[in-house]
């Protein structure tokens, strides 16, 4: 398999998933000013939609979207019983990948586009807000260590991979205690370290 990436973009949930199921993977990162792949490909040519990931499983056999790639790769590896396989159980961890994708992340990708004014950046800040603290109270009301069960999973490393990016926007994620709580033990996982140093994103 190959991971098509860009540095400390929504891909590095998937690329955190690869490194905790036994596969075999290759990683070429993307620049996604000039649509070119490190090797001088034409990332359109790839991947239509222009955006990461895309995860190349056999040579032209492309799947794209983290809520059907973050899944297919959890079930890689049954042994890590990073997704149930059928039932209630996967359709919560769908559920959580279908919100973070749809409202979550598009709520933080509002800071990467055009520059903001005060007022659309306090409206934006307002938006993220409203929904980590939806998610930090659906935490607090579970008896789980994490989203959808005791066990790690997708979910676990797009709402690690996305709430990052308060790093980059000067937002404070402290006001959410659960999801911090979530965000340092995931962060502590070998598959988070090496996936972050892969992409340059710590020492």
């Amino acid at each position: 398999m190959k991971l098509y990436y860009s540095p400390g973009a929504c891909s590095l949930a998937a690329h955190i998933i690869l490194n905790e199921v036994n596969v075999d993977f290759d990683i070429e990162r993307v620049d996604l000013k000039t649509h070119k792949t490190e090797k001088g490909a034409d990332y359109y040519e790839i991947n239509p939609k222009g955006y990461v990931p895309a995860l190349e499983i056999n040579p032209g056999l492309i799947l794209t979207e983290n809520v059907a790639l973050l899944p297919f790769l959890a079930q890689q590896d049954p042994k890590q019983d990073l997704i149930p396989p059928s039932g209630l159980g996967r359709a919560k961890v769908l559920e959580w990948l279908g919100y973070l994708n749809s409202e979550l992340h598009d709520a933080y990708a509002v800071f990467f586009g055009a520059p903001l004014d005060a007022e659309a950046k306090e409206k934006a800040y307002a938006e993220i807000d409203r929904l980590l603290t939806y998610i930090d109270q659906a935490i607090a009301s579970s008896d789980h260590e994490y989203l959808v069960d005791d066990n790690f999973g997708p979910a676990d490393a797009y709402l690690f991979v996305i709430t990052n990016w308060s790093n980059y926007i000067e937002h404070d994620l402290t006001p959410y205690s659960h999801v911090v709580e979530i965000r340092n033990k995931v962060a502590a996982r070998q598959s988070v370290q090496i996936a972050m140093r892969d992409e340059g994103l710590i020492p």
